[in-house]
C-alpha cells in the first residue's frame, strides 16, 4: 500500500486505470454475415414511326412520260418522327402507290404500274436509307421522293385527272 501514496504509484495506478478504460471503450466484439435483396427497373416499349408527306414542289400534274428521270416529275417531301420518349433506330422507309392500310390501288385500269416511284421500275417499291440511323426521342428528320407517271404503251385514259395514293412504311 506504501506504493499507492507515493506520486509515482498513484500515477501508475492511474495510467493502468485510464489504460484498462481506453481498452474497454476501444474493444467491441462483432459478427459477420451476408444479405441480399431484390429491386427492379421499368424498360420503356418502342412506338411506331409516323411518317407522312409534308409538301410537293415540280410538275403540276403527272403527265406519261417515256423515261424515268424526265418529263413531268413532282417530289414529295416526308417526315420521319420517332414518338417514342428513348431513342429507336430507322432502317428505311419504303414508298409505293396504294391505298393508306398499303394494299394495292387502282382506279379503273390506272394502277401502280402507271408510276414510277423515287426512280424505281414502274409499279415497284421504292426503298428510301437516307435517314436511316439512330434518332432520339421526338427526332423528326425530313426526306423527298419523286413521283413520275411513266407512258406503259398503252391506253392510260383511267389516270386522267386522278390524286394517286402513296403510302409510306417506315421500319
Amino acid at each position: 500500500m506504501k506504493f499507492l501514496k507515493s506520486k509515482k504509484g498513484l500515477a501508475a495506478l492511474i495510467a493502468s486505470v485510464v489504460a484498462v478504460g481506453a481498452m474497454a471503450f476501444g474493444a467491441y466484439a462483432y459478427f459477420t454475415s451476408t444479405g441480399s435483396g431484390t429491386g427492379s427497373a421499368t424498360v420503356g416499349t418502342d412506338s411506331a414511326w409516323t411518317v407522312g408527306q409534308t409538301g410537293s414542289t415540280g410538275a403540276a400534274n403527272l403527265y406519261p412520260d417515256t423515261t424515268i428521270g424526265a418529263g413531268s416529275i413532282q417530289t414529295k417531301t416526308y417526315d420521319i418522327t420517332n414518338p417514342s420518349a428513348g431513342h429507336q433506330n430507322l432502317t428505311s422507309v419504303t414508298v409505293k402507290v396504294a391505298n393508306a392500310d398499303g394494299s394495292p390501288w387502282t382506279s379503273g385500269t390506272c394502277s401502280k404500274s402507271d408510276f414510277s416511284v423515287g426512280g424505281a421500275a414502274p409499279g415497284a417499291t421504292y426503298t428510301d436509307t437516307d435517314s436511316a440511323g439512330n434518332f432520339a426521342g421526338g427526332e423528326t428528320r425530313s426526306d423527298t421522293v419523286t413521283v413520275q407517271m411513266i407512258d406503259s404503251g398503252s391506253n392510260q385514259n383511267d389516270c386522267r385527272g386522278l390524286t394517286v395514293p402513296l403510302y409510306f412504311f417506315a421500319s
